[in-house]
This record gives structure tokens, C-alpha cells and sequence, in this order.
């Protein structure tokens, strides 16, 4: 990006629409992904998307959004607030980030964090046995981030909107914590479970050292 975010924000402050174009190209796919994980529609996720720019167009141009603050960790808070705004509204009930409906008294957090997956088509290939480690064996980058963000899409809201802030989002266990106002423990714990079971799956097909930089 050629210009800070300071300057783009003092261009869009003085009505400079094309500057927040630059900030709305950035953002707007992570965001999208963040979104998706909530309402799982493609429809209402692009109308909250809209919504959430509009949101922050309104805010630098209010003054509301400080600049002391990271304009991305502003931004994804508006987009998970007016997600789950939304959601209530379409779905007629609460979305819970918070807690796990199990009914099973031996149920303990992280049991369902294979569940799912195991039982859609990703990659049948993946929960074969691996045989001997080919050590000329190489993959690519977006393999491997196909293999997370398609384990992210199968589990429980309660980790996957937590996985994607931290995988897909870029935020700190802090940033987390503070959007969906969970205790910073809370955040780990899950993220330390889902990344173990990540782990698992992806040790299915890679050699530790290969996958040891992702997860």
C-alpha cells in the first residue's frame, strides 16, 4: 500500500471516496470469511459485509474511529457485531459464542472438533495412513491454508469464528479476547484445542516438520 493508513484516513475524511476503496479492497475478503462463518448464506453475508463498510465509512468520517486504535481490529469488531446482529435477526434466536450445547454429561470441550469434518468429502486422502515420509516430498502454501480453512468451515461456531480471527483475520489473542468480549483464557484454550486437532489431521498426510510453521 503506498500511503499509511493515516494519510488514507485523512484523504477519506475530506470526502475522498476512492481512499476508502483502498481500505474496502484490503479488508473486505477476510472480513467476508469472518462474516461467513456466522451466517453461512452467501446473500446475507455480502448485504452485512456492505453494512459493516458502511459502518466504518461513518466512523472515520464521525471522528468515532480513534487512530491510536489498529483500523483492523476496529474493523473486524463492527464486522462481527453486525454479523451476529444480523444473524439474530434472521434466524430469530441467539448466537452464542460463549457456549457448547451438549447434552452428554462425559461431553468435554474440543470432543466435536473432528466430528464434522470427518464426515464431509475434503479430502478423503487426508485420513489415510501415511506411509514412509518422502523427504523431497513438497507442498504448496495454499494447500495447506485450503486444509485449515476447510477444517475452520466444518467445526463449531464457538471455534471456528475464533480460528479464522486468528488464522484468516491476523488478530493476537488479545484483539480476540476483546471483540467477543471472552476471557483471553478462554481464547487460548480453544485455539490450543482446535490447533492440536489441526494438527492431527494434518499429520495425517505431512511430516511434522513440513506443517510445524502453520499450526
Amino acid at each position: 500500500m503506498p500511503e499509511s493508513y493515516s494519510e488514507i484516513i485523512e484523504n477519506i475524511k475530506k470526502g475522498d471516496t476512492s481512499s476508502f476503496k483502498v481500505i474496502a479492497d484490503e479488508l473486505k475478503d477476510k472480513a467476508f470469511s469472518l462474516i461467513m462463518k456466522i451466517l453461512k448464506n452467501k446473500e446475507e453475508a455480502e448485504d452485512t459485509l456492505q453494512e459493516a463498510f458502511l459502518k466504518l465509512y461513518k466512523a472515520i468520517t464521525g471522528n468515532q474511529f480513534e487512530e491510536r486504535a489498529k483500523l483492523s481490529t476496529y474493523f473486524y469488531s463492527i464486522v462481527y457485531n453486525t454479523a451476529v446482529d444480523n444473524y439474530k435477526k434472521l434466524k430469530s434466536h441467539r448466537f452464542s459464542i460463549v457456549s457448547i450445547d451438549v447434552e452428554d454429561s462425559n461431553f468435554e470441550e474440543g470432543d466435536d472438533l473432528l466430528k464434522k469434518y470427518y464426515e464431509t468429502d475434503i479430502d478423503k486422502n487426508i485420513y489415510e495412513e501415511r506411509h514412509e515420509i518422502n523427504t523431497d516430498k513438497r507442498f504448496s502454501e495454499n494447500e495447506i491454508q485450503n486444509i485449515i480453512q476447510n477444517y475452520i468451515n466444518s467445526i463449531p461456531e464457538q471455534y471456528s469464528v475464533i480460528l479464522n480471527m486468528f488464522y484468516i483475520n491476523d488478530l493476537s489473542h488479545e484483539e480476540i479476547s476483546e471483540i467477543l468480549k471472552l476471557p483471553i483464557g478462554t481464547v487460548k484454550n480453544r485455539i490450543f484445542r482446535a490447533k492440536a486437532k489441526l494438527r492431527e489431521i494434518i499429520l495425517k498426510k505431512y511430516s511434522e516438520e513440513e506443517i510445524l510453521q502453520y499450526v
